[in-house]
């Protein structure tokens, strides 16, 4: 089996990551200079707030699932909204656009990228 940790060097966001978690874990992961992980377990205003004082006058990303979108959208805390669509169904999870509230979210579409096996979208949340 080959090193847990090989991604240090070699994972494209070389930057601070905040997870977002309600547990941290007991063995914490390889860090170096620049990729560092923080576990934030008191919510998603505190994990957007904290990776903004780290990144300064740069961008934050947040990459994760339906319910960390969800809770970005609820909280305000979204201004753009990327998704990749693959030819792939599973049947169940939690469904992105369920449980956004009662007023319609208004998206202005900046790209649409079609390769094979991925679609990518990007919409600017408008209100």
């Amino acid at each position: 089996m080959g090193d847990p940790d090989w991604y240090v060097g070699n994972y494209e966001f070389q930057v601070p990551i905040f997870v977002l978690t309600h547990t941290v874990p007991e063995k914490l992961p390889k860090q170096s200079q620049r990729l560092t992980f923080t576990f934030v377990t008191d919510g998603i205003e505190s994990a957007i707030r904290q990776a903004k004082a780290a990144a300064g006058d740069k961008n934050v990303t947040v990459i994760g699932g339906a319910s960390t979108v969800q809770q970005c959208i609820h909280a305000g805390l979204a201004d753009e909204i990327h998704i990749d669509i693959m030819p792939l169904l599973l049947g169940e999870g939690l469904r992105l656009f369920e449980d956004l509230g009662a007023e319609p979210i208004e998206l202005e579409t900046t790209r649409v990228i079609e390769s094979a096996g991925v679609t990518h979208l990007g919409f600017r949340i408008i209100n």
